[in-house]
């Protein structure tokens, strides 16, 4: 992995909240309730991540024990990164709503969280090599796991919202921040 990913990876928290903090220096919008089920499906989603690929990715590092294949990882590579996605477009649009300068913020995020993943492709096919190139997540693979009695959590949904314990920390400050802001401004 090149040193660029892997300053990326290793500040990705940090880089973020940049672009959160950056955010809230925006001119505010109007409030908007098209956030809230991004919010929920960034939030549900992380959740089902963490419960099959457990705490082990908290670090600032790649590093990776197994290949997880089961439960959102049969469906997509990346459901965490996805999850981050749509909690940050959350975000945008509950605090600009549906205004042309949440434009550059949401191609932002997604093109941040796009180049982590690739680097997070790379890094994985490098260490599982074929059993990496044979890992076909898709639909029909997510409804065959969801079936599949083996795909069992490693953990319970309690247990992955608790091990994510920061990242929901920060959520709620942060959305105190952007709610008291808009409250103040109003």
């Amino acid at each position: 992995m090149d040193a660029l990913s892997k300053g990326l990876y290793r500040f990705r928290g940090y880089i973020l909240a940049v672009m959160g903090i950056a955010l809230i220096a925006s001119p505010t919008g109007v409030y908007s309730l098209a956030a809230l089920p991004l919010f929920l499906a960034g939030a549900v989603l992380r959740i089902r991540a963490r419960q099959f690929i457990g705490g082990h990715t908290r670090g600032s590092k790649h590093e990776a024990e197994t290949l997880v294949t089961d439960g959102p990882y049969a469906c997509t590579r990346h459901p965490l990164y996805i999850s981050n996605t749509l909690i940050a477009l959350s975000a945008i649009l509950f605090h600009l709503g549906f205004d042309l300068m949440a434009i550059p913020f949401a191609v932002a995020v997604i093109c941040f969280e796009a180049y982590l993943a690739h680097a997070e492709n790379r890094f994985l096919e490098k260490k599982f090599g074929d059993a990496w190139r044979a890992w076909n997540p898709s639909l029909r693979h997510c409804l065959k796991s969801s079936a599949n009695a083996n795909a069992k959590p490693r953990r319970s949904f309690s247990r992955a919202f608790c091990d994510d314990w920061a990242t929901w920390v920060w959520l709620l400050l942060y959305n105190l921040v952007l709610l008291s802001r808009k409250t103040f401004l109003s």
